[in-house]
C-alpha cells in the first residue's frame, strides 16, 4: 500500500521491485487482488497491465486496521493493546507519556464508526 500511496497508482511490477525483499510476482499479483478485494485499491486495464490505484486514503486504512486488530485479537480493548506494546518494548512508557501530554489532533465530535451506533447521545 505505500509504495501505491507514495506514486498514487502502480503496476504490480512496480510493487514488487520496490520491495527489499523482492518477493515473487505471483505472490503481488495475490496480495494486490486481496487488497481489491478488501476495498483497498482499485484497477483499470492498461493493455495486458493492472495499474492500481488506492481506494482509500492512508488514515481510513489505518483505522479500519486497527479497528480489525483491536476487535480479533485484543477483544476490543485498546488498553490490552497498549499494554502488549509496552511488554513487547514497541513503545516506552516515556513515549506513552509524551503521546499523552500531546493535544490530539482531528478529534471527532461525534462517535467513531467503531463504537456502538445503538449509544443514545447524553
Amino acid at each position: 500500500m505505500d509504495v501505491i500511496w507514495e506514486e498514487g497508482k502502480a503496476t504490480a511490477e512496480r510493487v514488487r521491485e520496490a520491495l527489499s525483499d523482492q518477493p515473487h510476482d505471483s505472490t503481488v499479483r495475490t496480495l494486490l487482488r486481496v487488497l481489491e478485494t478488501k476495498g483497498y485499491l482499485t484497477h483499470e486495464v492498461r493493455g495486458k497491465v493492472f495499474v492500481y490505484r488506492p481506494a482509500i486514503g492512508r488514515q481510513k486504512a489505518q483505522k479500519k486496521a486497527l479497528h480489525s486488530v483491536l476487535t480479533q485479537f485484543f477483544g476490543g480493548s485498546a488498553e490490552d493493546l497498549v499494554l502488549r506494546l509496552i511488554e513487547d518494548r514497541q513503545i516506552t512508557p516515556e513515549q506513552l507519556e509524551d503521546l499523552r501530554r500531546k493535544p490530539a489532533k482531528d478529534v471527532p465530535q461525534e462517535p467513531s464508526q467503531f463504537e456502538s451506533q445503538d449509544k443514545e447521545p447524553v
